[in-house]
């Protein structure tokens, strides 16, 4: 039997040559990672120029044989591996002004394309989103000397995409409509009639069904519910519900009046008649509704206002004059408002019934607060969907990704101690306004409960915040001036794959950090937790203490003696707490992190960015998310009172796995972190009385 050995190059399509000819019609090719013979072959019978090389490592050679200096375009079939990433961008930037980068066989585009198009920036190498390359790889992206281009325009691009599908849809519908008409039309009764004596047994057997088994109301969805709105009709406030809790509202010891501020701006009048049914369905009665027509001209709105705010007199009609946009809108509702709270309404959302009485029921217990949100969904033609159950106050949740959103309350008083909302942030206003709100008070509470539906619709970010394109930096820079205000220097950048905001905060002082690595793991592993550590971090001011037991196999006491890294023995250790503590006393460093002997470091800045955190006053412990070796979820977070006493959150989930509401690509706070990967301060270490073991009950099957 003989040995096959499978080819290093990558796998391309029998047409490449030809395709890729036909999307660059001009100039030479170099190609890098594929078989050299294979595809210079292609390109030669469609009589196009190209350098084939084998892999990036034989490029100098290549080139050095006489080839072209120069190429209009560069094709780089990138492998998995990334070692090389910065020398070859260099390498390739020089040599061409056009480079087609497409992932080999084995390599992950999701990380590997974001890291390349990094390298490629620093040389002046930008993406171009325009260039389609579906028919050469869904995951190919061509870079260009171009002026700089977001990456918003790429997923602009993609989203209209989207909005054509749906727009196929309706049409669908539309199409299935006039179907139907066709049916009921004159002619076909005409057909119908004349067939009527054939079908009289069928008529007959379908009455009496009909009699026997009556149908069953008709579902007004034009599809079958799905598992979130058949969850919600039976948790949300029935008809008695709501009786009860108009009886228990007129009981309230405290009836806050409510003004709920709706900014209107050429609204379909259907959508905002269902937002104002909304209104007038609360249980509770203590409101008024602010309608503030921001420079409307549709004609039929225009009549329509008057006519709704009639409706009621807890309606008040105001008008901005000309367009001014909905912080200017918003603005008016207040300086018109009487109510102690305020919340806004989008003019074509919709409030549950029990909205308003939820808010004044927590107000019954905390007549302090000044803040409330609770959770929300989406309204589509289908029904409710893309519910978003929100976490208690986050406040490092809330400057990665506006969770709190619809519907929030907010006491009038501190938004207009704050300035009320600032119209140079249009479309993240509300974001912007939280942000100031938030600088003023820590009483913020949480309703968990689906109160508030927000509508999609083609120019709304309900559907995605790509509809409203400035959205993402105009929220950015609110991010920015809040930390700015706060006195906290730091940069803030967008994901452009999850929309959520990346804040790197500036680290004022590297302070000292000792690692303190408990040795109660085989010695293989504790080599390689250390060999990663110091190969791979970049904070510059850290030592590492391992602390060891009694009972050490030889293959530790050998290793332990090769390493110049601070060794320390416990006699008589009976658990690792105590060899924790132990070691916090043994050192003097500010700050201390436990780390366990079978970690392993991916990124480069970890400690850095962890440092970033415990450096802020209000920061007791800083954890890491962990990665099992098969990529999946070992630790993001621990949550308290599940399972007994507390459970990791998201464990086991994919290591890509976004996680509920983005939870697992943003920084976030939760109730505990592991002693596996924790940074804190010295003195919250002491303050908590250190680290202590006791043995906990066993847990019992759910």
């Amino acid at each position: 039997m003989c040995a096959v050995l499978q080819s290093s190059f990558h796998s391309f399509r029998p047409d490449f040559a030809r395709v890729i000819s036909r999307k660059f019609e001009r100039g030479q090719f170099l190609v890098i990672g594929a078989d050299p013979q294979k595809l210079e072959r292609q390109f030669a019978e469609m009589g196009r120029e190209a350098v084939v090389v084998g892999s990036a490592s034989d490029l100098p050679t290549r080139l050095r044989e006489g080839d072209s200096a120069h190429f209009e375009i560069a094709v780089w079939f990138y492998p998995l591996e990334h070692s090389d990433d910065d020398r070859l961008a260099e390498e390739l930037s020089r040599r061409a002004d056009d480079i087609v980068l497409m992932p080999a066989a084995g390599a992950d585009a999701s990380k590997r394309r974001p890291q390349l198009v990094e390298c490629f920036r620093r040389f002046g190498l930008l993406p171009d989103y325009k260039w389609d390359p579906n028919e050469l790889d869904a995951a190919a992206i061509r870079l260009r000397r171009q002026p700089n281009e977001t990456p918003d325009t790429h997923i602009a691009a993609l989203e209209e995409k989207l909005l054509k599908l749906k727009e196929y849809r309706r049409e669908l519908k539309s199409l299935k409509e006039q179907r139907q008409m066709l049916r009921k039309s004159p002619e076909r009764r005409i057909g119908q009639v004349l067939l009527a004596p054939y079908r009289l047994p069928e008529k007959l057997v379908k009455a009496i069904r009909k009699k026997l088994h009556p149908r069953p109301a008709k579902f007004t969805r034009s599809a079958a519910p799905t598992a979130y709105q058949e969850w919600f009709e039976r948790h949300r406030a029935s008809a008695s519900d709501l009786e009860r809790m108009r009886h228990e509202a007129g009981a309230f010891a405290f009836q806050p009046l409510i003004s709920v501020i709706t900014p209107v701006f050429d609204t379909p009048v259907q959508r905002l008649e269902e937002a104002l049914e909304s209104v007038l369905a609360q249980a509770y009665e203590s409101w008024e509704l602010l309608l503030i027509d921001d420079g409307s001209s549709a004609t039929d709105l225009l009549e329509a206002l008057p006519a709704l705010a009639a409706r009621d007199q807890r309606i008040i009609l105001g008008k901005v004059g000309k367009h001014a946009g909905i912080s200017a809108a918003s603005n008016q509702a207040l300086t018109l408002a009487r109510g102690e709270w305020v919340v806004v309404l989008d003019h074509d959302d919709v409030l549950e019934p029990d909205a308003l009485f939820q808010i004044a029921k927590l107000l019954q217990t905390h007549r302090d607060a000044e803040m409330i949100y609770s959770d929300e969904d989406k309204l589509a033609e289908d029904g409710y969907e893309a519910p978003l159950f929100k976490p208690d106050w986050s406040p490092d949740f809330f400057l990665s990704y506006n969770y709190v959103g619809h519907l929030t309350a907010m006491r009038r008083e501190i938004v207009q101690k704050v300035g009320g909302f600032r119209s140079e942030f249009d479309s993240a206003q509300d974001y912007d306004l939280f942000l100031r709100v938030i600088e003023q008070t820590k009483r913020i509470h949480h309703i968990p409960r689906v109160l508030y539906h927000w509508r999609r619709s083609a120019d709304s970010s309900a559907i995605s915040v790509r509809q409203k394109p400035g959205q993402l930096e105009a929220s950015r820079l609110a991010i920015e001036d809040h930390l700015k205000r706060r006195g906290e220097p730091a940069h803030v950048t967008v994901d452009w794959r999850t929309h959520a905001f990346c804040v790197r905060r500036e680290l004022l002082d590297a302070r000292k950090i000792s690692i303190v690595i408990p040795s109660h793991h085989d010695s293989e592993s504790l080599e390689r937790c250390i060999e990663s550590l110091t190969t791979r971090t970049n904070y510059p001011n850290y030592e590492i203490v391992v602390v060891g037991g009694d009972s050490q196999s030889p293959d530790a006491h050998a290793y332990f003696s090769r390493v110049s890294h601070r060794l320390l023995r416990v006699s008589g250790a009976s658990n690792v707490s105590t060899l924790k503590n132990f070691t916090v006393k043994q050192t003097v460093s500010p700050w201390v992190l436990f780390f366990d002997g079978d970690v392993e470091i991916i990124e480069s800045d970890w400690l850095t960015i962890m440092a970033e955190h415990i450096q802020r006053p209000e920061v007791g412990a800083v954890g890491a998310r962990l990665l099992n070796p098969n990529d999946t979820i070992e630790h993001a977070g621990i949550v308290l009172g599940i399972a007994g006493i507390a459970q990791p959150a998201f464990r086991d989930f994919p290591g890509e796995h976004p996680g509920a509401n983005r939870q697992l690509q943003i920084t976030r706070n939760c109730s505990a972190v592991s002693g596996a990967c924790m940074l804190t301060r010295r003195e919250v270490f002491q303050a908590v009385g250190g680290s202590f073991c006791k043995t906990l009950p066993p847990r019992t099957a759910p």
